[in-house]
């Protein structure tokens, strides 16, 4: 058979209209989101020179996008500043690090063996970037920073910068705690809220985020609205002036102007009903672990429950495959999340029964009373 994309592309969206995602890295797109990404922004250039206007022609709407939408964005999170032309929040992570310490400087993060992210894990960010990495100490039990041993690395280690945010987020931290202590040892405090983004925009975790960190900044499609791609925020005019310093010709050339107008129209949506979505995300999570709990599926919890976040742990990685046969798509690393299913306007008693279908589908295949759960939902919050 020739190989033709375009027929792969329409099976992969036929297969995926018709089955129920729990992934916790992914989100649905609006239909006017995907309009941008689809329209003629996806071919064009635009390159801002200091003090010289735009390198390119042609480009006096994508010039009012990129002006306009960051000035937007700024006004999502309450903050000052906003840099979103980052392609991806491990982008993003790179120009934080860049902006805020110098080669050699000493870093710490939560370890991948914790649920933290790679990226920030020796052979990586760190290599790349001259910087010395170790683990944040972490309370398995609690599933947060081990706020009784973390001073002891800190007077040992002597950080530069501590890098908060994981790729297995479920609850808030303490950032007061970790503010007094970066005080008195001198360290910086960044955010990577690739996870939480939306919740955080949302006002509906870590509320006090821009009280305490210098920088936050990560990927704008997991529990945001948006395209895949990334965004820095900031109150600091100093650091903001390092971070557009950092982006092009240091870390990424072209920004992609369809991408860049879909964020914008993606943080217009979350804008008008970010709160609504983040309250609703939280609680389906909530009601979504205590049902699997309770049904024997396997659900981690911990001193302070199941989660505050999208997210959900279970102990059983390999029943990916086997839930993938009913088309209930959740990740192979232990990780559920309700971020897609509440942007098509599922709430707690469509959760009760989409348990139902999970248990069920543990022992049979579901895929028809699936398909028929899916088709009564559409893209919400928009």
């Amino acid at each position: 058979m020739k190989f033709d994309p375009i027929l792969l592309t329409k099976r992969h969206n036929n297969y995926r209209e018709n089955s129920i995602n729990l992934l916790p890295s992914e989100n649905i797109l609006s239909d006017k989101v995907k309009f941008i990404l689809g329209s003629d922004l996806a071919s064009r250039y635009s390159l801002f020179i200091k003090d010289d206007g735009n390198a390119y022609g042609g480009t006096r709407y994508a010039d009012e996008i990129i002006i306009k939408g960051g000035e937007l964005v700024s006004s999502l999170f309450g903050v000052k500043f906003a840099e979103i032309r980052p392609l991806s929040g491990h982008i993003s992570a790179m120009i934080a690090l860049l902006s805020i310490t110098k080669k050699n400087d000493k870093i710490m993060a939560i370890s991948p063996e914790n649920g933290g992210y790679d990226g920030y894990s020796q052979d990586f960010l760190p290599d790349i970037l001259s910087l010395q990495y170790r683990p944040i100490p972490f309370d398995v039990k609690a599933w947060n920073i081990d706020y009784q041993n973390i001073e002891k690395s800190i007077r040992d280690y002597r950080p530069d910068v501590i890098v908060l945010g994981a790729s297995y987020f479920l609850f808030p931290y303490d950032l007061k705690f970790i503010k007094d202590l970066s005080e008195e040892y001198g360290f910086k405090i960044i955010y990577d809220s690739s996870h939480v983004m939306g919740l955080i925009a949302g006002g509906e975790f870590q509320k006090d985020i821009f009280k305490y960190a210098q920088i936050v900044y990560g990927s704008t499609h997991k529990s945001f609205f948006g395209p895949q791609g990334g965004i820095l925020l900031t109150n600091d005019e100093e650091i903001f002036e390092r971070i557009k310093d950092n982006v092009v010709w240091r870390t990424m050339d072209n920004y992609h102007l369809n991408r860049l107008a879909a964020l914008v129209q993606a943080s217009i949506e979350m804008k008008k009903y970010g709160r609504e979505y983040a309250s609703n995300v939280i609680r389906n999570s909530k009601r979504l672990a205590k049902n699997l709990d309770q049904k024997g599926f396997g659900i981690r919890s911990f001193r302070d429950g199941y989660t505050e976040s999208h997210q959900i742990l279970i102990d059983k990685k390999e029943m990916c495959k086997k839930l993938e046969k009913s088309r209930i798509i959740i990740d192979c690393v232990g990780r559920m999340g309700t971020n897609e299913i509440t942007r098509l306007g599922f709430h707690e008693k469509d959760v009760d029964e989409l348990s139902d279908l999970i248990m069920l589908a543990l022992k049979k295949n579901v895929s028809r009373d699936v398909i028929e759960l899916r088709r009564r939902f559409r893209v919400r919050y928009c």
